[in-house]
């Protein structure tokens, strides 16, 4: 196996997940990937360190994102996936996280559904740390507002 299918093999479910969860559409969240990964093929960067190759192909991604559908995302999303769907184990929040706002949404996916810290966010989004832990803070708290009016009615 070359770098690049291991690379390929190690990155593809987990690119996925956080594509799945910026578009909200299973065959255009496999097209992101795809482009990433020709994207970083094109690029020749599969020698680069392990962190930076990992956080270097979620900014790939999330920039194609970007590209595609601008920083508003989808304005005609289809309904978020069933957590089977995704398949992963912190299922739970795939429901939660899509009632987040476009502004939100993809820092707390890789908050808690790829589970990066805050420095990672802030390096895929190109986003000030202390804005990454604003959007952190301020999505937990819509979740847990959420939570609580779920179990109220």
């Amino acid at each position: 196996m070359t770098q690049f299918e291991e690379l390929v093999d190690v990155y593809n479910r987990p690119l996925y997940r956080f594509a799945l969860s910026l578009v909200r559409d299973m065959d255009r969240a496999v097209d992101l990937v795809t482009q990433t990964f020709v994207i970083w093929s094109r690029r020749g960067a599969e020698n680069l360190e392990r962190e930076k190759v990992h956080t270097g192909l979620f900014s790939a991604l999330y920039r194609e994102h970007l590209g595609r559908f601008g920083s508003q995302g989808d304005t005609l999303r289809k309904a978020m996936p069933s957590a089977a769907a995704v398949s992963s184990k912190p299922g739970d929040l795939v429901e939660p996280l899509g009632s987040l706002g476009p502004d939100l949404l993809p820092t707390l996916t890789l908050f808690y559904l790829q589970r990066h810290d805050y420095r990672e966010i802030a390096t895929i989004l190109d986003l000030p740390v202390g804005t990454v832990m604003a959007q952190i803070s301020k999505g937990k708290e819509q979740l847990r507002r959420r939570d609580a009016e779920e179990n109220n009615e």
